[in-house]
């Protein structure tokens, strides 16, 4: 087998077994689940598992980038297409209403478990922090281009505006995180996104 070969092999299989942990952080929660659960869940051996990821807690920081990379992939291939800040951060919010409910409200649940819980470890802010930092990066270049191009203000503070993005992301998230339907969510997403814009470009 070639050297190609194998490492194709090997990303084929991290990726599984990212795959399997989250079906298993969503179902018990970040704390819960244990590493004999992913194996088993995955039938592998728990030594299968550790030969690809060291803890579960490296699981989740791969799987917070995967996240976030996707979004960067799928923003770049958009901007082959235009150069339009206002058209990239509106396939953003698409992205979120194309999310259902049900699936965001598990993961922000596991998400915040792991930040609670990495509140209290050192050693997992740094990473953590370089998970949002990526985020904001993503934002405020953005917003600097459509500042350049005069689709937004000139006098816009893109570092704190990527910041109300996220913020107005996630504090709708929490809003529904224990109950309210879908229907009213999407309702409140659009009016966020006209809110957001307005800002942008009054």
């Amino acid at each position: 087998m070639s050297p190609r070969v194998t490492e194709a092999y090997k990303e084929e299989k991290r990726a599984t077994i990212l795959a399997g942990a989250l079906h298993c952080f969503l179902d018990k929660g970040f704390q819960a689940t244990k590493a004999d659960d992913i194996a088993r869940h995955l039938r592998i051996s728990k030594g299968t598992l550790y030969s690809y990821f060291a803890s579960k807690e490296e699981i989740y920081i791969q799987l917070a980038h995967a996240r976030m990379d996707d979004m960067i992939e799928s923003l770049n291939a958009l901007h082959e297409e235009t150069s339009s800040a206002e058209a990239m951060l509106r396939h953003m919010f698409d992205r979120f209403r194309r999310q259902p409910l049900d699936e965001l409200r598990k993961w922000l649940t596991f998400h915040l478990e792991f930040t609670t819980y990495a509140s209290r470890r050192p050693e997992l802010i740094a990473s953590n922090r370089a998970y949002l930092d990526k985020a904001l990066k993503l934002l405020s270049r953005i917003l600097a281009s459509g500042k350049r191009s005069g689709e937004f203000r000139s006098d816009l503070d893109e570092s704190s505006a990527a910041y109300l993005f996220w913020a107005v992301r996630d504090g709708l998230a929490m809003s529904f995180l224990l109950d309210g339907n879908e229907t009213e969510y999407r309702r409140i997403l659009d009016d966020m996104e006209a809110m957001v814009m307005k800002h942008l470009t009054a």
